[in-house]
């Protein structure tokens, strides 16, 4: 097996090793096709973690090569998940374990998810994304006619107001970028604001009749800076969310003093655990569309160029490796 290892900062090898035995009632062998890279493979080869050296890519779509199980055939495509549960804990593969950027990997059965035909190659990078933005919405409760502020456009935050539209609130995207902020159009999202070209709150002001947003969404790995003062985006007893994949991400200065002033709620999430079989299902059946939203499918070979071109950029949309 071949498998690209994450050294130390900015140092990542191509490695092979003799498979080895598993229990095959247990745990399945599967041929890696697709491996999805996120901001959290990026940390890890920036040495933002302590865990070096990993195999990075925490999600990824395969073929069943060897398994004993019933519920699975050999050729079957699957979606590799990134939770494992261990002693009540929860753990993220390509983060706390090795992760999927192999030709093959042993993977546990617990870990394992048919996929529907109807879903392209693709598109398996998103189940994680849908699964994370459908706990977020739950976690904030969120209900018709609602207010919510999005910031950043990435595929979370895009996922996010096709949610929001799909329960009937109204979602509201800030960006800095008019490129990005049309991906966001084309999704069905009405409201877009570039805030280097309009004073973001005096526009949500006016989108919102001067009640402001009843839920603010951060994705922390979609823009370099936070305007300390974005929780005046806030209306009184709202709910916020700052999520992402990159929990090393940097440190941000906000104005804590909307957060007791305005009485706010504040939630950080970074998986989206219990929702991975309603995510593939929204997924094929078209409830959450994310045609558009893979930025580039790369060669196996080609890893350690894509690593370190990522390492200096914010990635908005998805990156895949072909294996």
């Amino acid at each position: 097996m071949q498998s690209w290892v994450i050294n130390s900062e900015k140092k990542i090898t191509l490695i092979s090793e003799e498979s080895a035995d598993f229990n095959q009632k247990t745990h399945a062998k599967v041929k890696i096709a697709r491996a999805s890279l996120c901001q959290s493979d990026i940390a890890a080869f920036n040495a933002r973690y302590d865990n070096l050296p990993i195999i990075p890519s925490r999600s990824a779509l395969g073929m069943i090569s060897e398994s004993k199980n019933q519920a699975f055939s050999k050729g079957q495509r699957v979606y590799i998940s990134p939770y494992v549960k261990r002693e009540k804990k929860i753990y993220i593969n390509g983060k706390d374990f090795n992760g999927y950027l192999s030709d093959f990997v042993v993977v546990s059965n617990d870990n394992i998810y048919s996929i529907p035909e109807m879903i392209p190659d693709e598109d398996f990078t998103f189940i994680e994304d849908i699964a994370m933005a459908l706990k977020t919405c739950k976690l904030l409760e969120i209900k018709e006619t609602q207010y919510i502020v999005l910031h950043g456009v990435s595929t979370l935050n895009i996922i996010l107001g096709q949610f929001a539209l799909y329960y009937q609130a109204i979602p509201i995207i800030v960006d800095t970028d008019d490129e990005v902020l049309r991906k966001a159009e084309e999704k069905g999202i009405y409201y877009t604001i570039n805030s280097k070209k309009e004073k973001v709150f005096d526009r949500i002001l006016e989108i919102t009749a001067g009640n402001m947003a009843d839920h603010l969404i951060i994705d922390s790995d979609a823009l370099p800076q936070i305007a300390p003062d974005i929780l005046k985006l806030c209306a009184q007893n709202a709910k916020v969310a700052i999520m992402g994949y990159n929990t090393a991400v940097a440190d941000t200065k906000i104005d804590v003093s909307y957060i007791v002033g305005k009485r706010l709620s504040m939630l950080g999430i970074n998986d989206g655990i219990g929702e991975i079989e309603s995510a593939i299902n929204m997924l094929a059946t078209g409830v959450i569309r994310v045609n558009g939203l893979v930025e580039k499918l790369y060669d196996f070979s080609e890893v350690p160029d894509v690593f370190n071109a990522l390492s200096t950029v914010r990635p908005r949309f998805k990156y895949l490796i072909k294996c």
